[in-house]
Parts: C-alpha cells; sequence; structure tokens
C-alpha cells in the first residue's frame, strides 16, 4: 500500500497530533508550563467586529496552556500543528493510548458548564502534559480565529523551523513522504504555500473571482509567511472560513499557493453526499 502525504478519514476517532522534524527525523516530544488556572479567573475576551475598513484581527489573545520552550530546545526542521476540538479527549486518549506524544490546539469553553470544562481541560493537561490553548471561544465560527492564533505561535516560538504544516484532526499524515517532498532542492523556502486548490461561492465572497487557497484541511507553508501574513490580516475584515481568510492575505501579499508536485500526495475522501469535489481544476 502506498500511503499519500494527507489523507483524509472519517471515523469514530479523530487523530490529533504535533509533530518536531529534526533533521528529517520524527521526533514527538512534549513539555509544558501549564499556569494554575484554579487561582487565576480567565478572562473570556470579547472583541466587536471592527468593520470592512478597520483592523481585523485584533491579536489581543493570549496562551494559557503554552510550550514556548519547544523550537528552542529541539530546533526542528518542520512543524506540524492540528487543531483539536475541546470535546475530543476520546481521540486525544486514542494517541495517547497508542504512544504518541502531542500537543493539541484549544481555544476556551462557552456555555453554562464551561468552568467545569475548563477544570477537566487543566486537569487533563496536568496528567499528560500536551496541550495548547488560547483565549478565544473553541468554536467553528472562530476557526480563522483559531488558525491565527496558529500563525502567532508559530511566529513567536518557532521562526527557526523551516515549515511549519496544519493539519485537520480528521487526517492521516505521511510524514516519511511529506519530508522527502520538503527535502527536494526544488521546493521553495520563502513565500511557499502548497495543498489542495480550492475554492468559495459567492454567499461568502461575492467577487467575480476568489483568490485560490489551499485547501484548510492539509497545507505546508514556510516559515517566513506566519509572520508576513498576520502583518496584513490588520488590513483585511475576516471571514470565518479560515482557508479562504488566508487566501485574502496572501492576494495582499501577491503570493499564490502552488500545486504540491504529485496531487495524488493531497487525496480527500468525502463522505456521503459531500459536495466537496468541487475543487479548482487542475
Amino acid at each position: 500500500m502506498q500511503w499519500r502525504t494527507c489523507v483524509q478519514f472519517r471515523c469514530s476517532r479523530k487523530w490529533s497530533l504535533f509533530v518536531l522534524l529534526v533533521g528529517g527525523t520524527m521526533c514527538l516530544l512534549y513539555s509544558v508550563r501549564a499556569p494554575h488556572w484554579e487561582d487565576e479567573e480567565i478572562e473570556f475576551e470579547r472583541h466587536e467586529d471592527p468593520g470592512p475598513y478597520h483592523v481585523a484581527y485584533p491579536h489581543k489573545y493570549r496562551f494559557i496552556l503554552d510550550h514556548p520552550e519547544k523550537c528552542t530546545q529541539y530546533n526542528p526542521f518542520m512543524v506540524v500543528i492540528v487543531p483539536a476540538a475541546l470535546h475530543n479527549v476520546e481521540s486525544r486518549n486514542a494517541i495517547r493510548n497508542r504512544t504518541v506524544l502531542v500537543l493539541f490546539l484549544l481555544g476556551l469553553p462557552s456555555g453554562n458548564d464551561s468552568k467545569a470544562q475548563q477544570r477537566r481541560i487543566y486537569e487533563e493537561n496536568l496528567q499528560h502534559q500536551d496541550l495548547l490553548q488560547s483565549t478565544f471561544i473553541d468554536s467553528y465560527r472562530n476557526l480563522t480565529i483559531k488558525t491565527m492564533v496558529m500563525l502567532e505561535w508559530l511566529k513567536d516560538r518557532c521562526p527557526q523551523a523551516f515549515f511549519a504544516v496544519k493539519v485537520d484532526d480528521d487526517m492521516l499524515l505521511n510524514i516519511k513522504d511529506l519530508v522527502r517532498m520538503l527535502l527536494n532542492p526544488d521546493t521553495p523556502h520563502s513565500n511557499y504555500i502548497t495543498g489542495r486548490v480550492w475554492h468559495n461561492n459567492v454567499e461568502v465572497y461575492p467577487n467575480d473571482v476568489f483568490p485560490p487557497y489551499p485547501l484548510g484541511m492539509c497545507y505546508i507553508m514556510s516559515m517566513d509567511l506566519p509572520e508576513k501574513i498576520l502583518k496584513v490580516s490588520k488590513e483585511i475584515k475576516p471571514i470565518f472560513i479560515e482557508d479562504a481568510y488566508i487566501a485574502l492575505c496572501l492576494e495582499r501579499l501577491n503570493i499564490a499557493p502552488t500545486e504540491p508536485p504529485d496531487i495524488d500526495q493531497f487525496v480527500v475522501h468525502p463522505p456521503p453526499h459531500s459536495t466537496i469535489d468541487a475543487t479548482t481544476p487542475r
């Protein structure tokens, strides 16, 4: 069986992982500096809609669970971050049961039981020491914020890495194949982003032509892009579809995402009744 670089799958247990690659060798590591949550009242921050011509992303979120020492200690070739849903404890435990050390990117819980949820998250982190959490509400509509917070972490914590990979928690990632692709001398080390190219509909973006963007389930970028994207995001009103918002930032930067060297490295298996096959023509 030939494994692809990124393959989507659907099952009862979703995988999420954080991978550090040092010199092309996979190294799964973990560490944490956990705050005393019970001693600190977490501020559930509120940010008003900035309007179409003001600062879009407020850059006011902070990490309450963090791992700032990772990249300085291990100098990784590539960082792979997978955002995770708050309730996916079983999925996280499935990975831990497989002896894989992971880091999970989370937002804050909401609802009447938010304090109880946060206490469980804190206790889970004390037990496993592998959660990364920021002060935005964790929800589907906040996926753009989650992505931008991820970019902030990459910019501030891991600028020395060569590449960053964002992968959803329902993807299988072939690390060996991915490293082989990135070590190819033809792979750029700046202004580079690749993945399965996608489009958006007019209800979300009314212009005649929407800039191309890599499908958010799995994309790779050179490590100079997090800072550049964050900088131009100050001038662009966000939309909740996070990969499409990245496209707007890339358009402002005059950077076009590229197809991977082998399109079959990014394979999508849509669930029944899905319209996911409506991709941009190759």
